[in-house]
């Protein structure tokens, strides 16, 4: 038995739906490309998930740091670079931005997301994933 797994059923043209746990998502792809964009692409998905996974695990960490820290001021963006033959990531970039003044609370933390992210330890073997840190 698997310990995480997910459903997907076709819902119609290039349209997916896939079920985690009691979450449903809609999957499909842009008109440009023969979608009828009822929701984000797989790749766009990719990059969501590791996202989530790498600021999810960040947030449990810095609570387990400083319970009364606010990560209101932090933003996290996630953008993939693709190559073709066949299409997929050739890099990942996960840019932190943070205020200069959470740099010392925030950092410990941070690495800790970085090892213990499921989907980034998922995948660094196969797309390099860099993870960059502004400080404002």
């Amino acid at each position: 038995m698997p310990e995480i797994g997910v459903s997907l059923h076709p819902a119609g043209g290039s349209v997916v739906v896939g079920q985690a746990r009691d979450h449903t998502v809609t999957i499909d792809r842009p008109a440009e490309k023969e979608g009828t964009d009822a929701g984000p692409m797989g790749g766009e998905l990719l990059l969501l998930a590791l996202g989530g996974c790498y600021v999810s695990t960040f947030l449990a960490a810095l609570k387990a740091e400083d319970p009364q820290a606010d990560a209101s001021e932090i933003s996290f963006q996630v953008d993939g670079n693709l190559v073709s033959a066949p299409t997929r990531f050739s890099e990942i970039t996960v840019q932190v931005s943070a205020p200069a003044l959470l740099q010392d609370l925030i950092s410990k933390p941070l690495l800790k997301a970085e090892r213990g992210c499921i989907v980034h330890n998922s995948i660094r073997d196969a797309v390099t994933v860099r993870f960059t840190h502004e400080w404002r």
